[in-house]
């Protein structure tokens, strides 16, 4: 072999995956130097240094001249076969086995097999890191095209998971200090209540005047919660549940109990939302537990359903997205029959839970499942209450709009439903209509202005985001800031000139100062 030939062959080894040390060109196979145990000292010593998994990852692939995606497997110390069994775990609906993965690994040299966009969300999700980091330049590149612009547009969100969801165990929170009384300090304590009552709440028990006072005080939340700031209605919403599990710690007549239970679902309900409203997931599912056994005590279908939807709303915006999508599954075994407009928020939330996924087909059959329901539902009795519990036309679109934002070709259609929803949003608020959300219009407004970025109209995207960048910082809620900073994300991919810069300035500063920071105590 000449020197020329020589030097042509180590130049494609590398620029086939960067991270693959030079030397595996000359006949060895340096993966046969590390074993397991190697790889696990590996780990430790540098997680001793402070390193990121990222970085122990980047040098397990340099040291053991594998690719990116089996570098995080390996890691985590699994092998093919486990890793296979975590994914059918941890992605319900999505098949893999040991085979395609060990193709996947391959890709893109010959023998591998070229991955599904919802397939590498998944096990980016699974591996604690984001999509990108599991492919080289060269694979990203070498995707079908519809597949690779999912990858790039899920990446546009900038929330990479930085720990596992909670959900699958309760985690005790340290009580914040005396001196320290901040709305997200409250939240915290009422989770820490809603925790400790729900240890105690697979018992039963429960007068005839204070129950229809609470549920009127529910009522009056639930319509009030969507149009005003969460620290107008937090202390009102903590005592509410204090008054719940007082009267259910106690002993009064069974009759009574089962509407108890529901009062107590609906209030860790809206407690769950405030929790997340502020950006603190973790009192947010505590609640949402709680909440649940409520309602199971209750035998409430509507309000499991609800309550199950919320979870995995909350997933959602913070970026556990297979976690979301498991809520979702657990809430299409609930009988729906009496669930009223809960049965659309289900296929809307489970639409756009899967278009993050990047399974464009399955969130389009979500979307048309939405437009089926919404023809067919009948008014239940949550819905009666509204606000939070009903889910309105208006949002509808929102929810249509946010699930186009992750397929990417839709941006025409991406526009017209989000302006559709923003007009809608803007009717209801001229009536005074209990349909208006704020939050709900902002993040329409929101994936608007995306729209018109990805058409490459800055001033027209301006324009639509003005509204939400004038929000008080009350008002300013995780999942606006989730949608708003999104924006940023695409930003950055856009050509810079004047208007570019300015908006990016504008929402890099609307970002700093939220309810997030208000509730903290920043």
């Amino acid at each position: 072999m000449s020197l020329r030939h020589s030097a042509t062959r180590l130049r494609c080894c590398v620029s086939a995956d960067s991270g693959r040390s030079w030397y595996r060109v000359l006949g060895g196979d340096p993966r046969m130097g590390w074993t397991k145990r190697q790889i696990t000292q590996l780990r430790e010593r540098m997680r001793k240094q402070g390193r990121s998994d990222d970085d122990i990852a980047d040098e397990i692939r340099y040291r053991c001249g594998c690719s990116r995606l089996a570098a995080y497997r390996r890691l985590h110390g699994w092998s093919q076969a486990e890793a296979a069994d975590r994914y059918r775990e941890h992605s319900p609906g999505l098949f893999l086995d040991q085979a395609s993965l060990s193709r996947l690994e391959l890709w893109p040299q010959v023998g591998g097999r070229s991955p599904k966009a919802a397939q590498i969300i998944a096990l980016a999700s699974l591996y604690g890191t984001s999509p990108l980091r599991l492919l080289c330049p060269e694979g990203l590149e070498n995707l079908d095209p519809s597949e690779r612009d999912v990858l790039l547009r899920a990446s546009l969100s900038g929330n990479t998971p930085t720990q596992p969801p909670l959900s699958r165990e309760l985690e005790t929170d340290s009580w914040a200090p005396d001196n320290l009384v901040t709305p997200k300090s409250k939240m915290e304590t009422a989770a820490q209540r809603a925790l400790k009552f729900g240890s105690i709440a697979e018992g039963g028990n429960v007068g005839s005047e204070t129950v229809q006072q609470l549920f009127e005080e529910a009522e009056r939340l639930c319509s009030l919660y969507p149009r005003v700031a969460l620290s107008r209605l937090l202390d009102d919403l903590i005592e509410a549940q204090n008054v719940v599990f007082t009267l259910l710690e106690g002993r009064q007549r069974p009759s009574q109990t089962r509407d108890l239970y529901l009062l107590g679902g609906i209030i860790c309900f809206m407690l769950a939302k405030a929790s997340h409203d502020i950006g603190d997931p973790k009192s947010a599912m505590k609640q949402a537990r709680t909440a649940y056994i409520c309602a199971d005590n209750a035998e409430h279908n509507g309000l499991r359903l609800r309550i199950r939807v919320q979870q995995s709303l909350t997933a959602y915006w913070a970026s556990w997205n297979t976690e979301a999508a498991r809520y979702i599954e657990l809430a299409q075994s609930i009988p729906a029959g009496s669930a009223g407009s809960a049965t659309v928020w289900l296929a809307a939330q489970s639409a756009r839970t899967w278009a993050s996924l990047g399974d464009r087909e399955r969130a389009l059959k979500e979307l048309s499942v939405v437009t089926t329901l919404r023809d067919q539902t009948q008014e239940s009795d949550l819905d009666r209450l509204g606000g939070l519990m009903r889910f309105t036309d208006c949002r509808r679109l929102y929810y249509e709009a946010e699930t186009l934002v992750w397929l990417p070709g839709n941006e025409i259609e991406m526009e017209q439903t989000a302006l559709t929803a923003v007009r809608a949003y803007e009717e209801a608020a001229e009536k005074n209509s209990d349909d208006w959300a704020y939050g709900d219009e902002a993040g329409a407004r929101a994936d608007l202005s995306f729209a018109r970025i990805s058409q490459g109209e800055i001033e027209g995207a301006h324009e639509a985001l003005i509204p939400v960048l004038e929000l008080p910082v009350e008002q300013r809620t995780a999942g606006i800031v989730a949608s708003v900073m999104r924006i940023h994300g695409t930003l950055r991919n856009t050509k810079s000139n004047n208007s570019v810069s300015q908006l990016k300035r504008e929402i890099e500063l609307y970002s700093q100062h939220s309810a997030s920071s208000l509730a903290s105590g920043r």
